[in-house]
């Protein structure tokens, strides 16, 4: 295990990069790989970025608390570096006292849906993992985006992730993150700036997302929940409202017979939110956003809320 810290260079081109040296010697070490992926996109350079960022211990050679450590097998070392290889064997975890982010980025983590196309061939985008939002993004280009869906298949690699393709479960994913442009109820839109990664996992540049953020496997009851929170603490009633609406459906079964079923004979109180909840729901579809006021968002927030404690959903928000 070498434990290490991040440290900020600048280039013969002048252009600022990062880097790891080890705490106890701070001997350069570098990660390397035959893969060709990271000739565009260098080894861990995200982990790097989100460690600089975090300060303390990451980027203090004689902090002990706090560290990046890598296991793997070491090519060559000598008094000014060490050499690792990227393969099977390694691994790195971050170890933090606190998870604190400098305008963290947000992150996704999604599975690829396969569909037919107009063409008969098969089309390929990304669809957020639990809740099954569209995740939309323009890439470098749209080939490229293209290209990296379909790289699975056409190396092999899908054969040891299925769940790559599968919506529940964290086993194998694609891992987004950057500035959005649209967070909705049904789809998610990154903006195509410096911000926006794409990055295939479980894979050593991803691993330091589990340290910084916690992932939960949660119900996608729990997620649209979540979401409705989200979207009235940030002023998007309209989108509240939807996903208030999909979370009490998700807790029900999936669609609006369902949740009629299980509402069926319930207390008048519990009856009488449902109602509450379908008739903002169809206000923000059919009259659009300038008809759903706070209001009429907190209105579906308290609904939802108390169904989805009636169905055995403990909402744990506010």
């Amino acid at each position: 295990m070498i434990k290490c810290y991040v440290e900020c260079f600048e280039r013969p081109d002048g252009i600022r990069d990062l880097g790891l040296r080890e705490k106890l010697t701070r001997r350069k070490v570098r990660v390397l790989s035959d893969q060709a992926m990271f000739q565009q996109y260098p080894p861990m350079s995200n982990l790097l970025q989100d460690c600089h960022d975090h300060g303390g211990g990451l980027k203090e050679p004689r902090n002990r608390q706090e560290h990046v450590a890598i296991v793997a097998p070491i090519l060559s070392q000598n008094a000014q570096e060490i050499m690792v290889w990227m393969d099977d064997k390694l691994s790195v975890t971050v170890n933090i006292s606190s998870a604190r982010i400098s305008s963290p980025p947000a992150s996704v983590w999604c599975y690829v849906e396969e569909y037919p196309a107009e063409d008969e061939s098969l089309g390929l985008r990304l669809r957020e993992k639990v809740t099954g939002r569209k995740v939309e993004m323009y890439g470098r280009t749209k080939d490229h985006l293209v290209e990296f869906l379909a790289s699975p298949r056409f190396t092999g690699a899908y054969e040891f992730m299925p769940n790559l393709y599968e919506r529940d479960g964290y086993d194998d994913y694609v891992l987004v993150s950057g500035g959005t442009a649209v967070d909705s109820y049904d789809v998610l839109l990154f903006k195509g700036d410096d911000q926006l990664t794409y990055l295939l996992g479980p894979t050593p540049d991803t691993a330091y997302r589990d340290a910084f953020r916690v992932l939960k496997e949660e119900s996608a009851a729990a997620a649209h929940s979540r979401t409705a929170m989200t979207h009235f603490e940030d002023g998007r009633y309209r989108e509240a409202v939807l996903s208030a609406r999909l979370a009490v459906e998700m807790a029900c079964g999936g669609g609006g017979t369902d949740v009629k079923r299980r509402l069926a004979g319930t207390p008048e109180d519990v009856s009488s939110a449902g109602a509450s909840l379908f008739a903002r729901r169809n206000a923000a579809v059919h009259e659009g956003g300038t008809r759903v006021e706070q209001p009429d968002a907190l209105e579906a927030i308290r609904a939802m809320k108390l169904l989805l404690n009636y169905l055995g959903l403990v909402d744990d928000q506010p």
